[in-house]
């Protein structure tokens, strides 16, 4: 039964970085992403973002210096640890879920500068997390974005590997019903597909896949991180490209090793910041 009429829809994946942001931002520029400019946020953290069609990849972490800010973040593990979900008005979303039952945070504001043109404007966002005491190792959050031609502009689109939207995201679990309460009751959403692989939330083009522990392990072997505390980890984000050969050429080029994986391509884990990058067409 839906409980709201708006869609689960993937807005954009964290991959946090605590405070080694540029050396994530040089790993993922040579794994062929045109990041922007460093963000600063005014809750404290800083950002790259590689900006796709529908969605984006987010880097995160904070300066040095941050005095404290953004605490919440440096209790996650280095890697994809944020899904952040796509709202129009998240205070009637927050509300909705709220009268449904479904644990979530107040919504907050924060904003970042933006230069457009040598003109600086300002990027503001609207977020509340969903499942906080809940989700182990990172966060489900839900972002409104009050500019998004701020954010997806077309300079930023275009990625010398050829990446054009991620479209899968892998999760293990050792709970898997509490995902799929969590993430149940969305206008789009069907009852989520069960197999002996595990379960598939189907969010618009992007699917999610919750995956046992032995599941995973038989599909990803090594390239996904080992082991973990509590009860899931987001450990792999599938992308779609243009082709294969270009994104290869660019890989190598970068001095990575992709391996093939599922008619696509493999770059492990331990090389792109403690999360398996699959790239597919």
């Amino acid at each position: 039964m839906a409980v709201t009429a708006q869609p689960l829809i993937l807005d954009h994946a964290v991959v946090g970085v605590l405070e080694r942001l540029d050396e994530a931002a040089a790993i993922y520029r040579k794994l062929g992403f045109a990041l922007t400019p460093r963000g600063y946020h005014t809750l404290g953290s800083i950002n790259h973002l590689a900006v796709f069609g529908q969605n984006y990849l987010e880097l995160l972490g904070f300066p040095p210096d941050s005095d404290g800010k953004r605490a919440d973040l440096w209790s996650y593990p280095i890697g994809l640890n944020g899904l952040a979900f796509r709202t129009t008005d998240a205070a009637s979303l927050q509300r909705e879920l709220g009268d449904a039952g479904k644990p979530v945070t107040e919504w907050r504001d924060f904003s970042r500068p933006v230069d457009v043109g040598g003109i600086e404007k300002s990027a503001s966002f609207r977020t509340f997390q969903i499942g906080k005491e809940a989700i182990s190792n990172g966060r489900f959050f839900f972002c409104q974005h009050n500019t998004p031609d701020l954010v997806w502009q077309p300079k930023d689109q275009s990625h010398p590997n050829g990446a054009l939207d991620i479209v899968d995201v892998f999760i293990v679990s050792r709970a898997p019903q509490t995902l799929t309460e969590l993430l149940g009751g969305f206008a789009n959403t069907a009852a989520p597909d069960i197999n002996r692989d595990g379960i598939a939330i189907h969010t618009g083009i992007v699917t999610l896949h919750i995956l046992s522990e032995a599941a995973a392990a038989s599909r990803f072997g090594s390239a996904i991180p080992a082991g973990f505390d509590g009860n899931e980890r987001k450990v792999a984000l599938g992308l779609k490209v243009r082709s294969l050969e270009a994104t290869a050429d660019v890989l190598v080029q970068g001095g990575f090793s992709p391996r093939a994986f599922e008619s696509g391509l493999l770059i492990d884990a331990d090389a792109a910041n403690g999360v398996a990058l699959w790239f597919k067409e």
